[in-house]
């Protein structure tokens, strides 16, 4: 048993705060070679990392991402791409259809679906490599926003769509406010089937979550609202929730639909 990793799972926490400090090259160079230990569909690596180091294209991307500023002051910042460009290109012009016999076909979504699993897949191995190294991280969902400015920003072709954004670096100071909270594993794991839950099964489920909104007074209708009340407002039904179900309405269908040259 690695108690080491045990403690590293157990402690792991987001961090949206880093300090001045640079990144040493030998430790971006470390976590860079323990990313890429990620397993993925076939061996295929079907993912690629923009690693953005131009402060322009940072501040850039926390405006496209929601205004979220800790972006552009964030070390390290890693663009997750579900990448079958690379293949695909490799296939067409490097003249598997002669060799093989047979023609090479658009990528669809099932391609697209292990594209993605491949880059988050390495998107959490770069996670836990980069708290393993000494620093700590936050993943920001909200690439996948504003498709075309994103496309356009980072020069991301038809087959490489935005999976996940990872910001890092080294904490301000030790981390001390009380870790999240995270419901029991029997909730989540679900014996030979999936088992519907009702409402008061799920309220059971975030009792705790539900109590601490309440201490806190943020629940909605006055603090009398639930939990679930609390996300369908702030994100089921929010503004920014809208445009990325557009946005990824349109990376997904231009990687099916559109001609490849």
């Amino acid at each position: 048993m690695n108690e080491e990793t045990i403690k590293l799972l157990e402690k792991r926490r987001s961090l949206r705060s880093f300090s001045d400090a640079p990144i040493e090259k030998e430790v971006l160079d470390k976590m860079k070679r323990l990313t890429l230990r990620a397993p993925s569909a076939g061996n295929m690596n079907m993912f690629s990392i923009v690693e953005v180091t131009d402060p322009a294209i940072k501040k850039e991307l926390s405006v496209l991402c929601d205004n979220q500023l800790m972006i552009a002051k964030a070390p390290g910042v890693w663009v997750f791409v579900a990448d079958m460009e690379r293949w695909y290109n490799w296939m067409k012009k490097g003249g598997s259809e002669e060799r093989i016999g047979k023609p090479v076909r658009q990528p669809g979504i099932g391609d697209f679906h292990l594209c993605m699993q491949d880059a988050i897949i390495t998107a959490h191995n770069a996670v836990i490599a980069a708290e393993a190294l000494g620093m700590g991280s936050c993943y920001i969902g909200d690439v996948i926003e504003n498709y075309e400015k994103m496309q356009k920003l980072l020069n991301l072709p038809s087959l490489a769509a935005p999976a996940a954004m990872i910001i890092f670096g080294y904490p301000k100071a030790e981390a001390t406010a009380p870790m999240t909270l995270r419901p029991e594993p029997e909730y989540f794991f679900m014996e030979n089937g999936y088992r519907v839950q009702t409402p008061e099964e799920c309220l059971k489920m975030y009792e705790k979550h539900e109590d601490s909104y309440r201490a806190r007074g943020v629940l909605p209708n006055n603090n009398t609202g639930t939990y679930a009340d609390y996300y369908f407002n702030r994100k089921y039904s929010s503004e920014f929730m809208d445009e990325m179900n557009r946005s990824a309405e349109v990376f997904i269908r231009r990687w099916c639909e559109e001609e490849k040259k």
